[in-house]
């Protein structure tokens, strides 16, 4: 993978982290529609898994997924 693909939403990401929310909601720093091409997941309740920086990275949430490394 190329160095622009890894970072390509990730400066929303950091932006998404410092904003309050109330901002974030209204569209200021939203996720990338497009496939970020290297999801990092999130349970975002229960049933799916979201990627933290793009909306297109979505899919059913298994819990082994976040089960801790031994």
């Amino acid at each position: 993978m190329t160095r622009t693909a890894r970072g390509r939403f990730r400066w929303r990401t950091k932006i998404r982290t410092s904003l309050p929310w109330f901002l974030v909601n209204r569209g200021l720093a939203g996720k990338g529609t497009a496939d970020c091409g290297d999801h990092e997941w999130y349970n975002a309740d229960g049933e799916v898994e979201c990627c933290y920086h793009c909306a297109a990275g979505r899919r059913p949430y298994d819990p082994t997924h976040f089960a801790p490394a031994d």
